[in-house]
C-alpha cells in the first residue's frame, strides 16, 4: 500500500490524543454523507415532479399549436386539410378558446372555455384524469361540459345531480350599451365530468363541444387555434417545418417546449436553487473537516518532525494531510451516494413515502445518473479544497520546529 495513503488512513481512523478531533472528524463525515444523500433525494424528487407535470401537460398540450399572429380567430378549412395530408400527422383538432364567466346558481367565477371535438379526451388520453363523472362532451343533440377541478369547487357544482345545469356568460360581439341586457350572451349546458391536472388547468379551463363554443362566442366556422398531434416514432422536426411552410408568416407555430417555456424554466431554476442551498450546507460540513484537519496538524507536530528526519520530503508530508482531508469527504460522499441512490430506488419501486389527496399515490422520483455525477463531483471538489490549507500548514509546522 502507498505509504502516504496508509498514514492518512491511520490519522483518519486511529484514536487521537484529543478526543474532540475524532468527534469533529466524525461530524464532518456524517455531514458530508447526509448532505450528499439529501442532494440526490432532492434532485430526484424534482426530476420526478417534472416528469409527472410534463406527462400531464403532454396529454393536454399538442405537439404543435397554431395561432394567428394578428387577430384572435381564423378560418381553418384550407389549412386543416393540408396539414392532415402530411404523413407525420396523426390528428388535427380545431379549437375555439376564449374567456367567459361560468355560473351555477349563486356561485360564479371566470374561466377559459375551450371548445374541442368530442373525441378530444379519448385520443389525448385525458380520460385517465377524469376524477368525477365521465369524459362526455356531446350525445345526440345534447351538449355537456367537463370542468377543471378548481372551477368545479368554485361554483359548487353537482356533477350528474338534479338541477346541475351551468350557464356560460360572455359579452356579445358588436356595439352595445353597458346597461343593455341584450349585450350579454348566456348559454346553458350540463357538466358531465371533472378533470384533475395541475392547478393552472384546474382553476382555468372548462371544456365544451367545438360548435357550442363557436356559437357562444359568435365565431361560426372560426377557430382560435389548430392543435396538431404527430404519429409516434416519426421525425417531428421535419413535420414542424412542413407545417410552418403550409401556414406561412401570418401564423405562430409553437412546439411543446415553446408552449411550456415558462414551466421548463421554473423547474430548472427551482432544481438548481435547491442544489445551491444544499451545496452551501455541504460547504459548512467542509469547514468542519477543515477544523478537524487543522487540529490534527497541530497534534501531529512531533510526527511531522519524525517523518522529516526519516527522509520524508515536504511534498510527501503535504500529501499525507491533503489525502486525509480528501478521505473525509470521499468516505462521507460515498456513504451519502449509496444511501441516497438506495432510498430513491426504493421509493421508485415501492412508493415508501405516500401522498394524500393527489392524483398519484406516492411522491414521484426519477434518478438521473448525471445528477449523481454532479453531486459526487461537488462533494469531492469541496473535499479537495478542504485538504489544501492543512497540507500547507503541515509544512509550515515543520519549518517552525526547525
Amino acid at each position: 500500500m502507498n505509504s502516504t495513503l496508509f498514514i492518512a488512513k491511520r490519522y483518519l481512523f486511529a484514536k487521537k490524543k484529543r478526543n474532540a478531533i475524532n468527534i469533529i472528524s466524525g461530524i464532518a463525515v456524517l455531514a458530508f454523507a447526509v448532505c450528499t444523500a439529501a442532494l440526490i433525494i432532492i434532485l430526484s424528487t424534482m426530476n420526478g415532479f417534472e416528469q409527472l407535470i410534463f406527462s400531464m401537460y403532454n396529454r393536454f398540450n399538442p405537439d404543435i399549436k397554431i395561432t394567428p399572429v394578428h387577430g384572435k380567430v381564423f378560418d381553418p378549412t384550407t389549412y386543416q386539410s393540408k396539414i392532415k395530408a402530411l404523413k407525420e400527422v396523426a390528428y388535427v383538432w380545431p379549437v375555439m378558446e376564449d374567456n367567459a364567466a361560468i355560473r351555477n346558481g349563486d356561485y360564479q367565477t371566470v374561466c377559459t372555455v375551450k371548445g374541442v371535438d368530442s373525441d378530444y379526451f379519448k385520443i389525448n388520453g385525458l380520460q385517465a384524469l377524469i376524477t368525477e363523472g365521465e369524459a362526455l362532451l356531446q350525445m345526440d343533440d345534447f351538449n355537456y361540459c367537463i370542468l377543471g377541478a378548481g372551477i368545479d369547487q368554485k361554483i359548487n357544482c353537482n356533477i350528474g345531480g338534479p338541477f346541475s345545469l351551468v350557464s356560460l356568460i360572455t359579452p356579445k360581439r358588436g356595439e352595445y350599451n353597458v346597461n343593455d341586457l341584450d349585450a350579454i350572451q348566456s348559454m346553458e349546458l350540463e357538466p358531465a365530468g371533472v378533470v384533475t391536472m395541475d392547478d393552472i388547468i384546474n382553476n382555468r379551463y372548462v371544456f365544451v363541444p367545438l360548435r357550442f363554443a363557436q356559437s357562444l362566442f359568435e365565431r361560426q366556422q372560426k377557430v382560435s387555434s389548430l392543435e396538431v398531434r404527430f404519429k409516434k416514432d416519426l421525425d417531428s422536426e421535419s413535420a414542424e417545418l412542413a407545417v410552418k411552410a403550409i401556414m406561412g408568416k401570418d401564423f405562430k407555430i409553437q412546439n411543446r417546449m415553446e408552449q411550456q417555456a415558462s414551466l421548463y424554466k421554473m423547474f430548472k431554476s427551482e432544481k438548481w436553487a435547491s442544489f445551491a442551498i444544499l451545496t452551501f450546507i455541504l460547504l459548512i460540513a467542509a469547514f468542519n473537516a477543515l477544523g478537524s484537519l487543522t487540529m490534527l496538524v497541530i497534534e501531529k507536530k512531533d510526527d511531522i518532525r519524525t517523518l522529516s528526519a526519516m527522509g520524508a520530503s515536504k511534498s510527501k508530508i503535504r500529501n499525507i494531510f491533503f489525502t486525509n482531508g480528501f478521505l473525509i469527504s470521499g468516505f462521507g460522499a460515498l456513504v451519502g451516494l449509496i444511501l441516497g441512490v438506495a432510498l430513491v430506488m426504493l421509493q421508485q419501486e415501492y412508493g415508501l413515502v405516500k401522498m394524500t389527496g393527489a392524483i398519484i399515490d406516492s411522491y414521484p422520483v426519477k434518478l438521473l445518473w448525471t445528477d449523481v455525477l454532479v453531486v459526487a463531483g461537488t462533494a469531492l471538489g469541496l473535499g479537495f479544497l478542504t485538504g489544501i490549507y492543512p497540507a500547507i500548514k503541515s509544512v509550515k509546522e515543520l519549518g517552525n520546529r526547525k
